[in-house]
Protein backbone atom coordinates (compact mmCIF):
# COMPACT_ATOMS: atom_id res chain seq x y z
CA UNK A 1 0.00 0.00 0.00
CA UNK A 2 2.86 2.36 0.89
CA UNK A 3 4.58 1.51 -2.40
CA UNK A 4 1.47 2.39 -4.42
CA UNK A 5 1.12 5.61 -2.45
CA UNK A 6 4.74 6.44 -3.21
CA UNK A 7 4.24 5.81 -6.93
CA UNK A 8 1.09 7.96 -7.05
CA UNK A 9 2.73 10.81 -5.14
CA UNK A 10 5.85 10.66 -7.31
CA UNK A 11 3.70 10.58 -10.48
CA UNK A 12 1.62 13.59 -9.42
CA UNK A 13 4.77 15.56 -8.62
CA UNK A 14 6.34 14.80 -12.01
CA UNK A 15 3.15 15.48 -13.98
CA UNK A 16 2.78 18.95 -12.54
CA UNK A 17 6.48 19.75 -12.64
CA UNK A 18 5.84 21.06 -16.17
CA UNK A 19 2.19 22.04 -16.06
CA UNK A 20 2.00 23.53 -19.53
CA UNK A 21 3.42 20.43 -21.22
CA UNK A 22 1.16 18.14 -19.20
CA UNK A 23 -1.93 20.21 -20.00
CA UNK A 24 -1.13 20.39 -23.73
CA UNK A 25 -0.51 16.64 -23.97
CA UNK A 26 -3.65 15.81 -22.00
CA UNK A 27 -5.67 18.30 -24.07
CA UNK A 28 -4.54 16.71 -27.35
CA UNK A 29 -5.73 13.32 -26.10
CA UNK A 30 -8.96 14.90 -24.79
CA UNK A 31 -9.84 16.53 -28.12
CA UNK A 32 -9.48 13.26 -30.00
CA UNK A 33 -11.61 11.38 -27.46
CA UNK A 34 -14.22 14.15 -27.46
CA UNK A 35 -14.54 14.13 -31.25
CA UNK A 36 -14.99 10.37 -31.30
CA UNK A 37 -17.68 10.38 -28.58
CA UNK A 38 -19.64 13.22 -30.20
CA UNK A 39 -19.32 11.67 -33.67
CA UNK A 40 -20.62 8.34 -32.37
CA UNK A 41 -23.46 10.11 -30.57
CA UNK A 42 -24.59 11.96 -33.70
CA UNK A 43 -24.31 8.86 -35.87
CA UNK A 44 -26.31 6.75 -33.40
CA UNK A 45 -28.90 9.51 -33.13
CA UNK A 46 -29.14 9.77 -36.92
CA UNK A 47 -29.68 6.00 -37.16
CA UNK A 48 -32.40 6.12 -34.50
CA UNK A 49 -34.25 9.08 -36.07
CA UNK A 50 -33.85 7.71 -39.60
CA UNK A 51 -35.31 4.34 -38.57
CA UNK A 52 -38.24 6.05 -36.84
CA UNK A 53 -38.88 8.21 -39.91
CA UNK A 54 -38.72 5.22 -42.25
CA UNK A 55 -41.18 3.21 -40.18
CA UNK A 56 -43.53 6.08 -39.33
CA UNK A 57 -43.65 7.85 -42.70
CA UNK A 58 -42.57 5.54 -45.52
CA UNK A 59 -42.44 1.78 -45.02
CA UNK A 60 -44.15 0.75 -41.79
CA UNK A 61 -42.63 -2.42 -40.34
CA UNK A 62 -43.58 -4.72 -43.24
CA UNK A 63 -44.58 -4.03 -46.86
CA UNK A 64 -46.67 -6.52 -48.82
CA UNK A 65 -46.00 -5.51 -52.42
CA UNK A 66 -47.28 -6.57 -55.82
CA UNK A 67 -45.37 -4.22 -58.11
CA UNK A 68 -42.18 -5.66 -59.55
CA UNK A 69 -41.09 -2.75 -61.75
CA UNK A 70 -38.41 -0.42 -60.41
CA UNK A 71 -40.42 2.75 -61.04
CA UNK A 72 -43.33 1.35 -58.98
CA UNK A 73 -45.72 1.98 -61.88
CA UNK A 74 -48.90 -0.07 -61.27
CA UNK A 75 -49.83 -2.47 -64.06
CA UNK A 76 -52.69 -4.82 -64.72
CA UNK A 77 -51.99 -8.17 -63.11
CA UNK A 78 -49.62 -6.61 -60.60
CA UNK A 79 -52.18 -5.20 -58.21
CA UNK A 80 -53.39 -6.68 -54.94
CA UNK A 81 -57.13 -7.12 -55.60
CA UNK A 82 -59.64 -6.41 -52.85
CA UNK A 83 -56.85 -4.70 -50.99
CA UNK A 84 -59.03 -3.40 -48.16
CA UNK A 85 -60.26 -6.90 -47.40
CA UNK A 86 -56.72 -8.28 -47.26
CA UNK A 87 -55.61 -5.35 -45.09
CA UNK A 88 -58.42 -6.12 -42.63
CA UNK A 89 -57.38 -9.78 -42.46
CA UNK A 90 -53.76 -8.82 -41.85
CA UNK A 91 -54.77 -6.34 -39.15
CA UNK A 92 -56.49 -9.16 -37.25
CA UNK A 93 -53.34 -11.32 -37.15
CA UNK A 94 -51.46 -11.74 -33.85
CA UNK A 95 -48.75 -9.13 -33.16
CA UNK A 96 -50.19 -6.75 -35.80
CA UNK A 97 -51.30 -3.29 -34.70
CA UNK A 98 -52.68 -2.07 -38.03
CA UNK A 99 -52.53 -2.52 -41.80
CA UNK A 100 -53.44 -0.17 -44.62
CA UNK A 101 -53.56 -0.43 -48.45
CA UNK A 102 -51.79 2.10 -50.63
CA UNK A 103 -51.83 2.72 -54.37
CA UNK A 104 -48.45 4.20 -55.26
CA UNK A 105 -47.86 5.64 -58.73
CA UNK A 106 -45.59 8.17 -60.52
CA UNK A 107 -47.32 11.39 -61.52
CA UNK A 108 -46.81 15.05 -62.29
CA UNK A 109 -48.46 18.07 -60.68
CA UNK A 110 -49.45 20.89 -63.00
CA UNK A 111 -50.12 24.25 -61.36
CA UNK A 112 -50.56 27.05 -63.87
CA UNK A 113 -47.52 26.94 -66.17
CA UNK A 114 -45.44 24.95 -63.70
CA UNK A 115 -45.07 21.14 -63.69
CA UNK A 116 -43.34 19.00 -61.08
CA UNK A 117 -42.78 15.22 -61.02
CA UNK A 118 -44.09 13.64 -57.81
CA UNK A 119 -45.03 10.31 -56.29
CA UNK A 120 -48.78 9.92 -55.99
CA UNK A 121 -50.06 7.91 -53.03
CA UNK A 122 -53.64 6.75 -52.81
CA UNK A 123 -54.16 6.40 -49.05
CA UNK A 124 -57.14 5.06 -47.14
CA UNK A 125 -58.04 8.01 -44.86
CA UNK A 126 -59.43 5.71 -42.18
CA UNK A 127 -56.61 3.17 -41.81
CA UNK A 128 -53.55 5.05 -43.09
CA UNK A 129 -53.27 7.11 -39.92
CA UNK A 130 -53.14 3.92 -37.83
CA UNK A 131 -49.95 2.85 -39.61
CA UNK A 132 -48.33 6.18 -40.50
CA UNK A 133 -47.96 9.51 -38.69
CA UNK A 134 -48.36 11.71 -41.78
CA UNK A 135 -51.80 12.93 -40.72
CA UNK A 136 -50.35 14.21 -37.43
CA UNK A 137 -48.01 16.55 -39.31
CA UNK A 138 -50.57 18.51 -41.32
CA UNK A 139 -49.43 22.09 -40.77
CA UNK A 140 -52.11 23.76 -42.93
CA UNK A 141 -55.61 22.50 -43.64
CA UNK A 142 -56.59 18.93 -42.79
CA UNK A 143 -56.05 15.28 -43.66
CA UNK A 144 -57.89 13.44 -46.45
CA UNK A 145 -61.53 12.44 -46.39
CA UNK A 146 -63.03 9.50 -48.35
CA UNK A 147 -64.51 10.13 -51.79
CA UNK A 148 -63.38 13.76 -52.04
CA UNK A 149 -61.29 15.14 -54.86
CA UNK A 150 -58.80 16.67 -52.45
CA UNK A 151 -55.03 16.36 -52.21
CA UNK A 152 -52.53 16.74 -49.39
CA UNK A 153 -49.09 17.94 -50.50
CA UNK A 154 -45.64 17.86 -49.00
CA UNK A 155 -44.56 21.32 -47.87
CA UNK A 156 -41.60 21.49 -50.24
CA UNK A 157 -43.92 20.80 -53.20
CA UNK A 158 -46.31 23.51 -52.05
CA UNK A 159 -43.44 25.99 -51.67
CA UNK A 160 -41.94 25.23 -55.09
CA UNK A 161 -45.28 25.62 -56.86
CA UNK A 162 -46.44 28.45 -54.57
CA UNK A 163 -49.60 26.57 -53.69
CA UNK A 164 -51.98 27.37 -50.86
CA UNK A 165 -55.09 25.76 -49.41
CA UNK A 166 -57.98 25.78 -51.86
CA UNK A 167 -55.78 26.05 -54.97
CA UNK A 168 -56.68 23.70 -57.82
CA UNK A 169 -53.97 21.46 -59.24
CA UNK A 170 -53.95 18.95 -62.07
CA UNK A 171 -52.38 15.55 -61.49
CA UNK A 172 -51.26 13.81 -64.66
CA UNK A 173 -50.41 10.12 -64.67
CA UNK A 174 -51.11 6.85 -66.47
CA UNK A 175 -53.80 4.34 -65.69
CA UNK A 176 -53.06 0.67 -65.10
CA UNK A 177 -53.98 0.21 -68.77
CA UNK A 178 -51.20 2.67 -69.73
CA UNK A 179 -53.63 5.37 -70.89
CA UNK A 180 -52.84 8.96 -69.96
CA UNK A 181 -55.05 10.48 -67.30
CA UNK A 182 -55.39 13.97 -65.88
CA UNK A 183 -57.67 14.94 -63.02
CA UNK A 184 -58.16 18.13 -61.04
CA UNK A 185 -57.83 18.23 -57.26
CA UNK A 186 -58.22 20.91 -54.64
CA UNK A 187 -55.42 21.34 -52.11
CA UNK A 188 -56.95 20.50 -48.73
CA UNK A 189 -53.79 20.06 -46.66
CA UNK A 190 -50.03 20.61 -46.51
CA UNK A 191 -47.76 18.35 -44.45
CA UNK A 192 -44.33 19.05 -43.00
CA UNK A 193 -42.84 15.86 -41.59
CA UNK A 194 -39.41 14.88 -40.24
CA UNK A 195 -38.98 12.75 -43.39
CA UNK A 196 -37.67 14.84 -46.34
CA UNK A 197 -38.98 12.44 -49.01
CA UNK A 198 -42.56 13.01 -47.87
CA UNK A 199 -42.11 16.78 -47.92
CA UNK A 200 -40.36 16.92 -51.28
CA UNK A 201 -41.99 14.27 -53.48
CA UNK A 202 -45.29 12.88 -52.15
CA UNK A 203 -48.87 13.84 -52.91
CA UNK A 204 -51.64 12.05 -51.02
CA UNK A 205 -55.06 11.33 -52.51
CA UNK A 206 -58.02 9.38 -51.11
CA UNK A 207 -57.55 5.72 -52.06
CA UNK A 208 -60.97 5.33 -53.69
CA UNK A 209 -60.44 8.41 -55.88
CA UNK A 210 -56.95 7.26 -56.88
CA UNK A 211 -58.27 3.78 -57.73
CA UNK A 212 -60.99 5.29 -59.92
CA UNK A 213 -58.58 7.68 -61.68
CA UNK A 214 -56.11 4.88 -62.47
CA UNK A 215 -58.72 2.27 -63.31
CA UNK A 216 -57.39 0.05 -60.55
CA UNK A 217 -60.75 -1.21 -59.27
CA UNK A 218 -60.30 -2.12 -55.60
CA UNK A 219 -56.61 -2.88 -56.11
CA UNK A 220 -53.51 -1.49 -54.44
CA UNK A 221 -49.79 -1.74 -55.10
CA UNK A 222 -48.93 -2.46 -51.47
CA UNK A 223 -50.29 -3.12 -48.02
CA UNK A 224 -48.23 -1.60 -45.24
CA UNK A 225 -48.23 -3.24 -41.83
CA UNK A 226 -47.36 -1.89 -38.38
CA UNK A 227 -46.25 -4.66 -36.04
CA UNK A 228 -46.30 -4.57 -32.26
CA UNK A 229 -42.50 -4.47 -32.19
CA UNK A 230 -39.36 -5.03 -34.27
CA UNK A 231 -39.08 -8.55 -32.86
CA UNK A 232 -42.51 -9.43 -34.25
CA UNK A 233 -41.61 -8.71 -37.90
CA UNK A 234 -40.60 -12.31 -38.70
CA UNK A 235 -43.71 -13.78 -37.04
CA UNK A 236 -46.00 -11.30 -38.80
CA UNK A 237 -44.40 -12.05 -42.19
CA UNK A 238 -44.91 -15.79 -41.72
CA UNK A 239 -48.53 -15.26 -40.64
CA UNK A 240 -49.27 -13.18 -43.75
CA UNK A 241 -47.93 -15.92 -46.03
CA UNK A 242 -50.28 -18.41 -44.39
CA UNK A 243 -53.44 -16.44 -45.27
CA UNK A 244 -55.86 -17.91 -47.81
CA UNK A 245 -55.71 -14.72 -49.89
CA UNK A 246 -51.92 -14.86 -50.16
CA UNK A 247 -50.43 -15.12 -53.66
CA UNK A 248 -46.87 -16.50 -54.05
CA UNK A 249 -45.98 -13.84 -56.63
CA UNK A 250 -46.35 -11.11 -54.03
CA UNK A 251 -43.40 -9.94 -52.02
CA UNK A 252 -43.02 -9.32 -48.28
CA UNK A 253 -40.26 -6.91 -47.36
CA UNK A 254 -39.32 -5.75 -43.84
CA UNK A 255 -38.49 -2.07 -43.48
CA UNK A 256 -34.73 -2.60 -43.14
CA UNK A 257 -34.42 -4.08 -46.64
CA UNK A 258 -35.52 -0.72 -48.01
CA UNK A 259 -33.22 1.30 -45.72
CA UNK A 260 -30.16 2.20 -47.81
CA UNK A 261 -28.92 4.52 -45.07
CA UNK A 262 -27.94 1.49 -42.98
CA UNK A 263 -25.10 0.84 -45.41
CA UNK A 264 -24.13 4.50 -45.16
CA UNK A 265 -24.02 4.14 -41.38
CA UNK A 266 -21.65 1.19 -41.71
CA UNK A 267 -19.30 3.30 -43.83
CA UNK A 268 -19.44 6.17 -41.39
CA UNK A 269 -18.66 3.86 -38.52
CA UNK A 270 -15.59 2.78 -40.45
CA UNK A 271 -14.68 6.46 -40.55
CA UNK A 272 -15.17 6.45 -36.76
CA UNK A 273 -12.55 3.70 -36.59
CA UNK A 274 -10.18 5.90 -38.60
CA UNK A 275 -10.90 8.71 -36.17
CA UNK A 276 -9.95 6.48 -33.25
CA UNK A 277 -6.76 5.64 -35.12
CA UNK A 278 -5.94 9.34 -35.24
CA UNK A 279 -6.63 9.55 -31.52
CA UNK A 280 -4.16 6.69 -31.05
CA UNK A 281 -1.49 8.46 -33.10
CA UNK A 282 -2.00 11.79 -31.31
CA UNK A 283 -1.95 10.13 -27.91
CA UNK A 284 1.12 8.05 -28.73
CA UNK A 285 3.15 11.00 -30.04
CA UNK A 286 2.13 13.21 -27.12
CA UNK A 287 2.87 10.65 -24.42
CA UNK A 288 6.15 9.45 -25.95
CA UNK A 289 7.30 13.05 -26.39
CA UNK A 290 6.37 13.94 -22.83
CA UNK A 291 8.05 10.88 -21.29
CA UNK A 292 11.22 11.31 -23.39
CA UNK A 293 11.53 14.94 -22.39
CA UNK A 294 10.94 13.97 -18.79
CA UNK A 295 13.68 11.35 -19.10
CA UNK A 296 16.21 13.81 -20.52
CA UNK A 297 15.43 16.36 -17.84
CA UNK A 298 15.73 13.88 -14.97
CA UNK A 299 18.89 11.95 -15.86
CA UNK A 300 20.60 12.72 -12.54
CA UNK A 301 17.41 11.93 -10.63
CA UNK A 302 17.18 8.54 -12.33
CA UNK A 303 20.84 7.87 -11.51
CA UNK A 304 20.24 8.80 -7.89
CA UNK A 305 17.23 6.49 -7.66
CA UNK A 306 19.26 3.60 -9.07
CA UNK A 307 22.13 4.37 -6.73
CA UNK A 308 19.71 4.18 -3.80
CA UNK A 309 18.80 0.65 -4.87
CA UNK A 310 15.75 1.14 -7.08
CA UNK A 311 15.60 -1.53 -9.78
CA UNK A 312 14.97 -1.03 -13.48
CA UNK A 313 11.47 -2.46 -13.28
CA UNK A 314 10.61 0.04 -10.53
CA UNK A 315 11.81 2.94 -12.65
CA UNK A 316 9.83 1.61 -15.62
CA UNK A 317 6.80 1.47 -13.37
CA UNK A 318 7.32 5.10 -12.32
CA UNK A 319 7.34 6.36 -15.90
CA UNK A 320 4.46 4.10 -16.93
CA UNK A 321 2.46 5.54 -14.05
CA UNK A 322 3.29 8.98 -15.40
CA UNK A 323 2.09 8.00 -18.87
CA UNK A 324 -1.09 6.56 -17.42
CA UNK A 325 -1.59 9.79 -15.52
CA UNK A 326 -1.45 11.71 -18.81
CA UNK A 327 -3.93 9.28 -20.37
CA UNK A 328 -6.25 9.52 -17.37
CA UNK A 329 -6.16 13.32 -17.37
CA UNK A 330 -6.80 13.41 -21.14
CA UNK A 331 -9.57 10.83 -20.92
CA UNK A 332 -11.30 12.58 -18.02
CA UNK A 333 -11.05 15.97 -19.74
CA UNK A 334 -12.28 14.50 -23.04
CA UNK A 335 -15.17 12.77 -21.27
CA UNK A 336 -16.24 16.02 -19.57
CA UNK A 337 -15.97 18.02 -22.82
CA UNK A 338 -17.91 15.35 -24.74
CA UNK A 339 -20.63 15.21 -22.07
CA UNK A 340 -21.14 18.98 -22.19
CA UNK A 341 -21.31 19.07 -25.99
CA UNK A 342 -23.45 15.94 -26.19
CA UNK A 343 -25.96 17.40 -23.72
CA UNK A 344 -26.57 20.13 -26.30
CA UNK A 345 -26.75 17.61 -29.15
CA UNK A 346 -29.28 15.45 -27.30
CA UNK A 347 -31.56 18.30 -26.20
CA UNK A 348 -31.21 20.82 -29.04
CA UNK A 349 -29.47 19.05 -31.91
CA UNK A 350 -27.84 20.71 -34.91
CA UNK A 351 -29.74 22.04 -37.89
CA UNK A 352 -28.87 20.47 -41.23
CA UNK A 353 -30.03 23.65 -42.95
CA UNK A 354 -27.49 25.62 -40.92
CA UNK A 355 -24.81 23.87 -43.02
CA UNK A 356 -26.61 23.36 -46.34
CA UNK A 357 -29.14 26.22 -46.31
CA UNK A 358 -32.53 25.76 -47.94
CA UNK A 359 -31.17 23.49 -50.66
CA UNK A 360 -32.76 20.32 -49.22
CA UNK A 361 -29.51 18.49 -49.85
CA UNK A 362 -29.72 14.73 -49.45
CA UNK A 363 -27.40 13.71 -46.59
CA UNK A 364 -28.13 10.01 -47.07
CA UNK A 365 -30.50 9.82 -44.10
CA UNK A 366 -34.29 10.35 -44.12
CA UNK A 367 -34.00 13.34 -41.80
CA UNK A 368 -35.52 16.68 -42.78
CA UNK A 369 -33.93 19.21 -40.48
CA UNK A 370 -32.32 18.46 -37.13
CA UNK A 371 -29.85 15.77 -36.16
CA UNK A 372 -29.87 14.79 -32.50
CA UNK A 373 -27.33 12.89 -30.44
CA UNK A 374 -27.96 10.08 -27.97
CA UNK A 375 -26.45 9.14 -24.63
CA UNK A 376 -24.19 6.16 -25.08
CA UNK A 377 -22.30 5.79 -21.81
CA UNK A 378 -20.55 2.52 -22.75
CA UNK A 379 -18.94 4.35 -25.69
CA UNK A 380 -17.83 7.18 -23.39
CA UNK A 381 -16.26 4.71 -20.96
CA UNK A 382 -14.66 2.71 -23.77
CA UNK A 383 -13.14 5.86 -25.33
CA UNK A 384 -11.65 6.96 -21.99
CA UNK A 385 -10.23 3.49 -21.35
CA UNK A 386 -8.85 3.46 -24.89
CA UNK A 387 -6.99 6.71 -24.26
CA UNK A 388 -5.64 5.31 -21.00
CA UNK A 389 -4.51 2.08 -22.67
CA UNK A 390 -2.77 3.91 -25.50
CA UNK A 391 -0.97 6.14 -23.00
CA UNK A 392 0.13 3.10 -21.01
CA UNK A 393 1.56 1.35 -24.07
CA UNK A 394 3.14 4.55 -25.43
CA UNK A 395 4.93 5.26 -22.15
CA UNK A 396 6.53 1.82 -21.84
CA UNK A 397 9.34 2.16 -24.39
CA UNK A 398 10.66 5.57 -23.26
CA UNK A 399 10.33 4.23 -19.69
CA UNK A 400 12.67 1.35 -20.60
CA UNK A 401 15.11 3.82 -22.08
CA UNK A 402 15.08 5.75 -18.81
CA UNK A 403 15.41 2.62 -16.66
CA UNK A 404 18.51 1.31 -18.41
CA UNK A 405 20.54 4.50 -18.27
CA UNK A 406 23.92 3.90 -16.67
CA UNK A 407 23.64 5.07 -13.06
CA UNK A 408 27.28 6.25 -12.78
CA UNK A 409 27.09 8.25 -16.01
CA UNK A 410 23.73 9.66 -14.94
CA UNK A 411 25.14 11.00 -11.66
CA UNK A 412 27.89 12.83 -13.57
CA UNK A 413 25.24 14.86 -15.48
CA UNK A 414 24.82 18.42 -14.34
Amino acid sequence: MNIVKFYLKFTAKNLFRHKRRTILTAFAIAVGIMYFIVFDSLLSGADRDAINNMVNFETGHVIVSSVSSDDRRPKLGELIPESKGLAREIAELPKVEAATPRLVFPASIIAGFEELPVLGIGADPETDERVFLVSEHVTDGRWLMPKEEGAVLGKRIADLLELELGDVITIRTQTVGMAFQAIDFSVVGIVSTPHPTVNQTQVFLPLDIAQEALGAGQGATEIVVRAESEKAIGTVSDSIRSLDLWTPSWDIKPWYEAASFLAIGTGKRAFGGVLMGLVLIIATIGVVNSILLSTLERVREIGLLKAMGMKEKDIIRLFVFEGCGLGLLGGALGGVMATVINAYMVNTGISIQMFFGETNMDIGYPIADRMFGVWNWPTVLWAILFGLLVSLVASYFPARKAAYLDSVESLRQL
